[in-house]
């Protein structure tokens, strides 16, 4: 289990070195909602700079997780062969147009997954603010037996979105001396906690932080962690709450795979 998920990371260390040379000049970097765990997962994409960046994210969010994701368990809920017809943003709207795969038949928890996907990588951006659906030209008031909002906005979709979102480092990043490790939480007190544990899940280093809006708000982290390993290997960065409940066990807890050089 170990030599697949190095070598599922190995693959995503020789992309994002691809991506970084062909990119060597100014880039796009922009979210893509995904799934693990039952709840949205946040990825980070970066490609050339391009006008379009909405249309883009969700070309990405289309094509489903990378290899190095899938493998910590990152999944997709829009169907296989789903494309995108059209994108238009207007007054705050993004109206998007996917071909019909997308209306393909799930279980209303796959379905409602699907919906928060595409709302929450197209309101991203400054520029929109809700989503309008159509499926083959047509605009829908159910997908697959499932109401759909129309408009979509994030709101719609807030019982999908963990605790605890993490927006670097990304799965199967390398890391060397120090890792700059933000993202945002809606968690008691604001109290954020990183450590990062080595191949053996022993901690080698561990940095606390106040998200940037308390209570009952979700507020933004950041935080820079230190840490030394012996050789390259394996590691993990770990964000948490507290130990609300005092059963040794923080309420929420996010784990990211990545490679930590010596």
């Amino acid at each position: 289990m170990r030599l697949r998920a190095l070598c599922l990371l190995l693959i995503a260390l020789a992309a994002i070195g691809a991506g970084t040379a062909h990119a060597a000049g100014t880039t796009s970097v922009y979210q893509v909602w995904f799934q693990r765990g039952g709840k949205l997962w946040l990825a980070k994409r970066e490609q050339p700079s391009t006008a379009a960046p909405a249309r883009a994210a969700v070309h990405a969010m289309l094509s489903g997780p990378t290899t190095a994701e899938s493998g910590a368990g990152v999944v997709t809920a829009v169907p296989s062969g789903s494309a995108l017809n059209a994108l238009s943003i207007a007054g705050g709207t993004a109206t998007v147009d996917l071909s019909a795969e997308y209306a393909a038949a799930a279980t209303p928890a796959a379905v409602w997954m699907r919906l928060g996907q595409l709302t929450y990588t197209l309101t991203q951006f400054g520029t929109v603010d809700r989503v309008m659906l159509r499926v083959s030209g047509r605009a829908v008031s159910r997908l697959a037996g499932i109401a759909v909002p129309q408009p979509m906005t994030r709101a719609d979709f807030r019982s999908l979105q963990p605790a605890i979102t993490v927006w670097n480092p990304q799965i199967g990043s390398t890391l060397q001396g120090s890792v700059r490790v933000s993202g945002d939480a809606d968690v008691f007190g604001g109290h954020v906690h990183v450590r990062i544990l080595n191949q053996a899940g022993i901690a080698v280093a561990a940095r606390s932080v106040t998200a940037s809006c308390t209570p009952g708000c979700r507020g933004g982290f950041t935080v820079l962690v230190p840490f030394t390993v012996p050789a390259d290997q394996l590691g993990t960065i770990v964000v948490s709450d507290d130990d609300t409940d005092g059963n040794g066990v923080p309420q929420h807890r996010v784990r990211v795979p990545v490679v930590l050089l010596a």
